[in-house]
């Protein structure tokens, strides 16, 4: 990576030059952890070894461009991690690698690759099967694999005597339940999202642990519609990354209050969010979200923290105490979520929302910048992790140096303050 792009990424932004960068770098991974599973299985008894190798040479045939977009689905390239991980443990019976079946029926579908797949069902699944960035086909219960048949594009599923047309836009069997998409576009700038709550159940340690929503496309299509629109024209550089990067959104459940957003390390193009109350907290929350996305693809890239203390620090925007890299990827995050403020300031009237924005920017670029110091003091940071420091502390004075209203500012003051107190106070000693 070219020093003027890493350092781009340590000042918050990157652009197209590194997002490029890191998606080549993410489909790389992917690349090496089917080619692991491959090897993985190749003296194992495993009940999805043949499968998976017919799999294999499918991919091999399907267009590059296909292949890749099927292979770079997010869940699928979280799944490959997962599922390589727990072949390496000798966990075998945890894992379910015959996926890369159904990934290779997808891309075989988008490549118009004529191919014929026994694809195996995951366990316990009752009849469900997943293709991933496609949809799903309702089989009978007591089906434990498919049949899938692929010409010019269409396929057709075969299993306990049954047959469903998938794949494209003409099946009208209710068998077949095909993904959502949000397609939206702004200034000549697009956005296409897949709504995907599937495929995730089948990425080790996600699937039973995470509750995800159910999809009011409606609502979504509203919010991020919305969202694009403030983005394109007053975030332009962050929309242009998101535009690149982006490509699954992954509705969970409400909490009672504000709204619950993340990203999965392994899953490079996901995020994880509940339905936020408007446009304007939908981008942010897009805006913070890239950040982590652009952090944990470059931690893939280069080692940021050298091995050692496991000792846990102060966050002002958690409840809980985090380690050093959690600290490190909430700083970054709170970088964009500062900027994002900071810029939403300078477009909005000077009325009750411009006060909001003054506030935040205030409140997140003081929070980030005391947790930046504290970073600088760690001497487990590399020679990547102290440039990526200093590119943040450079920017975060520079901010800090911006005027903003007395009440903004005062304000910001007190919501840290508040936060601090009722951190000290729920782990003040009791009795």
């Amino acid at each position: 990576m070219p020093r003027a792009v890493l350092d781009e990424l340590a000042a918050g932004r990157g652009g197209a030059a590194a997002v490029a960068l890191l998606r080549s770098a993410q489909r790389s991974k992917t690349l090496l952890l089917v080619r692991a599973l491959l090897l993985l299985l190749r003296d194992t008894a495993h009940p999805d070894r043949s499968v998976v190798e017919a799999a294999y040479r499918v991919l091999a045939e399907v267009p590059p461009h296909d292949r890749l977009a099927a292979l770079a689905h997010p869940p699928v390239a979280a799944w490959a991690f997962g599922t390589v991980s727990l072949l390496d443990a000798g966990n075998a019976p945890a894992a379910y690698p015959g996926l890369l079946a159904a990934v290779a029926v997808t891309a075989a579908v988008r490549g118009g690759t004529d191919a014929e797949l026994d694809v195996p069902l995951a366990p316990g699944a009752a009849g469900l099967l997943d293709l991933p960035g496609l949809g799903t086909v309702t089989l009978p219960v007591t089906a434990t694999r498919a049949r899938i048949r692929i010409a010019g594009g269409h396929a057709r599923a075969f299993a306990a005597g049954e047959q469903v047309d998938i794949g494209d836009g003409r099946s009208t069997d209710r068998r077949w339940q095909p993904l959502s998409r949000l397609d939206v576009a702004h200034g000549g700038l697009p956005l296409s999202l897949l709504l995907d709550t599937r495929t995730w159940r089948h990425v080790p340690g996600l699937g039973a642990d995470h509750r995800f929503g159910d999809v009011p496309i409606d609502a979504w299509r509203s919010r991020v519609d919305g969202a694009w629109r403030i983005l394109v024209d007053h975030h332009r550089p962050v929309a242009e990354e998101l535009s690149a990067v982006l490509r699954a959104l992954v509705p969970i459940p409400a909490p009672r209050s504000s709204t619950r957003s993340g990203t999965f390390h392994h899953a490079f193009g996901s995020v994880v969010m509940s339905l936020p109350p408007d446009a304007r907290s939908t981008a942010a929350v897009l805006a913070h979200e890239i950040q982590h996305a652009k952090l944990a693809a470059l931690t893939d890239l280069f080692a940021v923290l050298e091995p050692g203390s496991t000792g846990l620090f102060y966050a002002p925007w958690r409840t809980d105490r985090r380690p050093l890299d959690g600290l490190l990827h909430g700083a970054y995050a709170h970088l964009g979520v500062a900027g994002f403020w900071r810029r939403q300031a300078r477009v909005t009237g000077p009325d009750a929302a411009r006060h909001h924005a003054e506030v935040q920017f205030a409140r997140w670029s003081r929070a980030t910048a005391d947790t930046v110091r504290v970073l600088a003091e760690q001497r487990r940071l590399t020679p990547v992790g102290r440039r990526l420091v200093d590119g943040m502390s450079g920017v975060l004075a520079r901010w800090l140096a911006e005027p903003v209203t007395e009440r903004a500012s005062v304000e910001a003051l007190r919501l840290l303050a508040a936060h601090r107190a009722r951190w000290d106070r729920d782990r003040a000693p009791t009795g």
